[in-house]
């Protein structure tokens, strides 16, 4: 290494700043290979967790997990109060095994209204229009359709019930159009 050769004509404050960056590159090349080294070391990373087999049996009647039948409501008393009473939603799971204060997770997923975000669309093939289906804890939290944050329950050994609420929600400023409705999401349950 010359440092003259290598600096060629430049003038002294040049070559000052030369040897200077030549350092600090000398500097970080040695870094570089401390930093290499030390990923070579031995284990120093550890994985751990539990598989768990599968923690609960969904209760299933006639295929579904549930039911929901709104109570009948003018069309006109709709638009005016904006949403319908609630109506309770029941999940129920039973044979649950798991550590101490295990949960799940439970997102709702199926089509979402357009008019109303978070809220289920009724299916196409509805007479009803103009309206949406709201879901929410039965503390009032509200659980939107298609958000992966979703619910979280704590579950015991044994039997649980999920308890959710429906309602029918008015969109605004739309008109809300008589008929026989349908609707349908999917409920999914990650244990955490």
């Amino acid at each position: 290494f010359r440092l003259r050769h290598i600096a060629g004509g430049l003038s002294m404050n040049k070559l000052k700043k030369y040897q200077c960056i030549r350092v600090q590159t000398l500097l970080l090349g040695g870094v570089l290979v401390l930093v290499s080294h030390s990923a070579l070391a031995a284990n120093n990373l550890h994985f751990y967790g539990n598989l768990m087999s599968k923690t609960c049996t969904p209760v299933e009647q006639a295929g579904t997990l549930a039911e929901v039948q709104f109570a009948d409501i003018s069309y006109k008393d709709l638009m005016v109060r904006g949403q319908s009473d609630r109506v309770p939603v029941v999940f129920r799971l039973k044979d649950c095994h798991g550590p101490a204060q295990y949960s799940v997770k439970v997102t709702l997923t199926g089509t979402e209204d357009s008019g109303q975000p978070g809220f289920l669309a009724l299916d196409g093939t509805s007479g009803a229009q103009g309206v949406g289906i709201g879901m929410e804890t039965t503390d009032g939290t509200a659980v939107a359709i298609n958000n992966t944050t979703g619910v979280t329950f704590v579950l015991n050994d044994g039997n649980n019930s999920l308890n959710f609420r429906a309602w029918l929600q008015a969109k605004e400023g739309r008109d809300v159009t008589p008929g026989d409705f349908t609707a349908q999401l999917t409920a999914t349950f990650e244990y955490i």
